[in-house]
């Protein structure tokens, strides 16, 4: 609703929510704030399920935002194929112990990378989440580029372009750095 009441040029905006009292609020939201229903879709149903439908050029988004309760991870290889070439994905992940090395097992299962505990967890759990993005969109000769990188109290925030570009997803393995942490002081290497 606030992106088309206050962003110029949004024509229609599509709501997707698993729970039918989630929907059903949504539209309730719409009518209490004056907004054409013409405009907006919503869908009560499964988000991943609802993207792979949209992945055709002509079903494309021009921008995803993704805020789902916990990790963003299960939507997100939907999201890079269902977003228009050139298209803004919104990530929010609000499971930043995961992220930030306090369950290395589950990061893995999610990201496929081991977080790990350092003074620098922030931005290691921002990375972990860019590199997962990149790497999904990379299946389908997608790269991202970053715009902004948000760590905020328990959850990630990132906002990214995807492009589709062959040549550019072969430079992807050059933008992704193993960190190499020591366990005994804060000194660490990138490889």
């Amino acid at each position: 609703i606030r992106y088309l009441k206050e962003i110029p040029g949004v024509s229609h905006v599509t709501i997707n929510d698993l729970l039918p009292e989630a929907t059903t609020q949504a539209l309730e939201n719409c009518k209490r704030n004056n907004v054409d229903e013409s405009r907006v879709t919503i869908n009560t149903g499964d988000a991943i399920m609802y993207m792979y439908n949209h992945r055709e050029h002509e079903e494309q988004y021009d921008v995803i935002d993704l805020d789902p309760y916990g990790s963003a991870s299960p939507f997100i290889d939907s999201a890079v194929q269902a977003v228009a070439d050139g298209g803004l994905l919104c990530v929010t992940c609000t499971d930043m112990p995961v992220l930030s090395g306090n369950y290395p097992e589950t990061c893995f299962a999610k990201y496929g990378t081991v977080s790990i505990k350092a003074g620098y967890h922030a931005e290691h759990a921002l990375r972990t989440l860019l590199q997962t993005i990149d790497t999904a969109a990379n299946k389908y000769a997608r790269y991202i580029v970053p715009y902004v990188s948000l760590a905020i109290d328990f959850y990630c925030r990132v906002f990214v372009r995807v492009f589709k570009s062959p040549a550019e997803v072969k430079k992807s393995c050059t933008k992704r750095a193993m960190v190499l942490q020591s366990t005994q002081c804060p000194t660490y290497y990138l490889q």
